[in-house]
């Protein structure tokens, strides 16, 4: 089944590769095999800087000196792109920040840090995939290492996503520990910046349908050989919210032709 990867040039995976060619799969041909290179949004970039400032905080930079290099990377990094939301996200940062320092300093005297955007490599099925964690703490007691998965939202989810339960199976796979997601949900004009932590109870679910996807993603890349077939194996559905983006959508016309 490699072969079928290798002729695309799309080894290692990622998880994002698996969730996209499921959910996503015009915008997936689009970057994977069209070589589309699409720009994040202020949310995405939100997400980035608010984990690097905790970053800084857990090793031992102020809160102050943190807060103000998370908003200057935040403000370089969306000087690159046009999103209409960006001042929005902004003011989000900081209540973010506080928020998140406030809950991991419950447990500063129980975890050592270990390491931050840690790469992890695995083979699923004989596919590689390579991926980046969070946070790697360590138990001082019990001497047990795990991973915190952050995620900012703009709500608490209810429950962990299909997406979210297929990205921790894979993590866990690859480094054999516990894995753990933190949520912290945007701030409004009535309420701060809220938490909420979840962890699976079974891993092995989630992890069975990445596997069922490869295995789909093997059978659809074994019968096209080249980007033409890709794009007439493929129907966008023009209501569909990914072509919200401007240059999503001008790259589903270059290639589709609407």
């Amino acid at each position: 089944m490699r072969e079928h990867f290798e002729k695309f040039d799309l080894l290692p995976l990622s998880f994002s590769h698996l969730n996209e060619f499921a959910f996503y799969r015009e915008r997936w041909a689009l970057k994977r095999i069209f070589g589309y290179d699409f720009p994040t949004s202020a949310s995405g970039i939100r997400g980035q800087c608010v984990e690097s400032g905790i970053n800084m905080f857990l090793n031992g930079i102020s809160l102050e000196e943190a807060t103000e290099k998370m908003l200057a990377e935040y403000d370089t990094n969306c000087s690159r792109i046009n999103d209409p939301k960006t001042e929005d996200e902004r003011n989000n940062l900081v209540p973010l920040l506080e928020r998140g320092t406030k809950e991991f300093q419950f447990y500063a005297y129980r975890w050592t840090l270990l390491n931050y955007q840690k790469k992890v490599e695995l083979e699923i099925d004989t596919i590689p995939f390579v991926g980046y964690t969070d946070f790697h703490f360590e138990d001082k007691n019990t001497k047990e290492d795990f991973y915190i998965d952050l995620k900012t939202s703009k709500s608490l989810p209810q429950r962990i996503s299909i997406s979210h339960a297929m990205q921790q199976s894979i993590y866990q796979k690859a480094t054999n520990a516990k894995q753990i997601l933190w949520y912290l949900k945007n701030p409004t004009k009535t309420l701060d910046a809220q938490y909420i932590a979840m962890t699976l109870d079974d891993y092995s679910q989630p992890y069975n349908i990445c596997k069922h996807i490869l295995k789909v993603m093997g059978n659809y890349l074994k019968n096209v050989n080249t980007p033409d077939e890709v794009r007439n194996t493929l129907v966008p559905n023009p209501d569909n919210w990914i072509w919200k983006e401007p240059t999503v959508f001008q790259a589903r016309k270059e290639v589709w032709g609407y």
